[in-house]
């Protein structure tokens, strides 16, 4: 089984949620982001622990990516903010396949390390052309 690791921003949340259970649905082992609000979760805590539940969600996220077959960057507007920058980065570091829905609407720098541009803004589309790429080829 394939292994997806989805990476976006978090003004995309409800696209990566929706890309999560349809790619669960087509038979993919998935890994989401954890897009928690810390603010809210940490409320008045310090300072120290705000930094470190931060520290703490990125360092998962990240381990996220290590065990993915497959990076897949969730941007159905082109947005690639500076966290799925830094994931994009670790991703290419670590050799993973990397795919986006559409190319990086700002940095040319950032859409040049998508190893599968996919040019859908729909999450359906771009889930079904995704599948398609990364089924097994049947031997027979």
């Amino acid at each position: 089984m394939t292994t997806v690791t989805i990476c976006g921003s978090a003004r995309h949340r409800d696209a990566i949620y929706q890309t999560a259970e349809l790619l669960e649905e087509a038979g993919f082992i998935v890994l989401k982001p954890p897009l928690h609000r810390i603010d809210e979760l940490t409320g008045d805590s310090s300072s120290e622990v705000k930094e470190l539940a931060w520290k703490g969600a990125t360092f998962a996220h990240l381990n996220r990516i290590l065990k993915a077959d497959v990076v897949f960057i969730v941007n159905p507007d082109g947005y690639v903010g500076s966290s799925t920058t830094l994931e994009l980065g670790y991703a290419v570091a670590h050799r993973k396949l990397i795919a986006a829905m559409m190319p990086d609407a700002y940095e040319l720098a950032r859409s040049v390390l998508f190893d599968l541009l996919l040019h859908c803004t729909d999450v359906e589309k771009a889930v079904s052309g995704l599948s398609k790429r990364l089924a097994p080829v049947d031997g027979s």
